[in-house]
């Protein structure tokens, strides 16, 4: 779900173009690559928000599994015990079993609206500032042309011109030098150890 997101989100917004015209043989072109899922997944920023969304995956997904359960323990008490019981108590329980499955499907509609509802909260503002970092260093260092390097079409990119390390380095300076504007009075939360995968487990 949120690598589905994050993915979605760094093919319509990180495809930064310029144009190539007025350019000599004295003024090649500069053309680059930037790996916005490395860079999101490798800053401060970015795993802090990525560990919020880790923890109410987590969550939710809790929530889920134990509903699963009580319809499971009552699927397996009809299957055991429908035989013992009047044709009543069977309507009733098959009656409680439909109901439960119902609840069961709408608390995993309502789990992946949230999901959703949360991911787009914490992570625009990421790519926010994150855009602001990519276009100052692109017109600082006067580059023509950046691709999106897990954009298809492009079939290999030399590390030489990957500038994903590069803008990790600046973003995290640009994360700092916000967090540092924040008002005193509001207490800055401890980051949690970094995951070894940023992207929830389906």
């Amino acid at each position: 779900m949120l690598k589905k997101a994050v993915l979605a989100i760094m093919i319509i917004s990180f495809m930064l173009c310029y144009s190539l015209s007025g350019h000599t043989a004295q003024d090649p072109l500069k053309i680059a690559v930037i790996d916005i899922k490395r860079v999101i997944n490798t800053s401060k920023y970015g795993q802090e928000v990525m560990d919020q969304l880790q923890k109410k995956y987590e969550e939710l997904q809790a929530k889920l599994e134990n509903k699963g359960k009580e319809l499971e323990t009552l699927k397996d008490e009809i299957e055991k015990k429908s035989h013992l019981w009047s044709q009543e108590m069977r309507e009733k329980k098959q009656s409680e079993y439909q109901r439960k499955l119902r609840e069961l499907k709408t608390m995993q509609e309502d789990a992946q609206f949230e999901m959703q509802e949360l991911e787009r909260k914490l992570l625009d503002p990421v790519f926010k500032e994150l855009e602001v970092v990519i276009k100052n260093f692109v017109e600082k260092e006067k580059y023509d042309l950046i691709f999106e390097k897990t954009q298809p079409g492009i079939y290999f990119a030399s590390t030489r011109i990957d500038l994903s390390p590069q803008i990790v380095d600046l973003f995290n300076k640009h994360y700092e030098e916000m967090r540092s504007k924040k008002p005193a009075t509001e207490p800055v939360k401890p980051k949690e150890p970094a995951k070894p995968t940023a992207t929830p487990k389906r």
